[in-house]
């Protein structure tokens, strides 16, 4: 389950900043769906949905976790102040800027980005309704979800302004920076799915039955 080895990783993170944990929410446990979530909309990225796993006010104030679908680009370059984040690639080829460096991810990788780190991500131009990248992401402690909650509203009623949104932010703690400039790394000249891995294997094999029978 994509959710389980998060929860440890949030166990340790707690751990390592000294704070107190006797279970997730002493006495109360959690289990959620995968077709269960909240959604949301959010900007400026508007290309992008939100689905709510865990809220703060589920778990104590330890966490909150999200899947992001991004079906174009992705967060500008920001730091955030208040909360330690980690990201989960699920499905997809994602493009990483973190403290001043550039590196790719793909299916799988997780990437852990401390707070009061400059941090973006580039997702490749996906259209044509071919399947977003898939992103779950966990925030620690909990509470940037009422920047998404606040934020989210904006997008359905088309307002647009800038200088609002980085109100909003710094609200809770975001500080907006100017925008990356992209390196050309290769992150997206081929999707890494399984179904196009499994492919590349049995041409392969092919290839190596054929020079053996030659």
């Amino acid at each position: 389950m994509v959710i389980l080895p998060v929860l440890v990783m949030v166990v340790l993170l707690s751990v390592i900043r000294g704070q107190k944990v006797n279970g997730i929410n002493d006495s109360k446990w959690l289990a959620v769906r995968s077709n269960s979530s909240e959604f949301i909309h959010t900007l400026p990225f508007p290309n992008s949905v939100f689905k709510y796993k865990f809220r703060g006010n589920e778990t104590r104030d330890l966490f909150t976790l999200f899947e992001a679908d991004y079906l174009d680009d992705g967060p500008g370059q920001h730091i955030h102040t208040r909360e330690d984040e980690l990201f989960h690639i699920i499905d997809g080829n994602v493009q990483f800027f973190v403290n001043g460096e550039q590196f790719c991810g793909s299916t799988g990788d997780y990437v852990y980005v401390p707070r009061n780190v400059a941090q973006a991500i580039r997702i490749h131009n996906i259209n044509n309704g071919t399947k977003p990248v898939r992103i779950q992401i966990l925030l620690t402690p909990s509470g940037l979800e009422g920047f998404l909650d606040e934020v989210a509203p904006l997008y359905y009623t088309g307002q647009t302004n800038l200088t609002w949104q980085n109100e909003i932010a710094t609200k809770y703690g975001i500080i907006n920076l100017a925008p990356v400039e992209w390196q050309d790394l290769g992150c997206f000249t081929a999707q890494s799915s399984s179904a196009n891995r499994l492919t590349s294997y049995i041409s392969s094999f092919i290839s190596f039955v054929k020079n053996v029978l030659k």
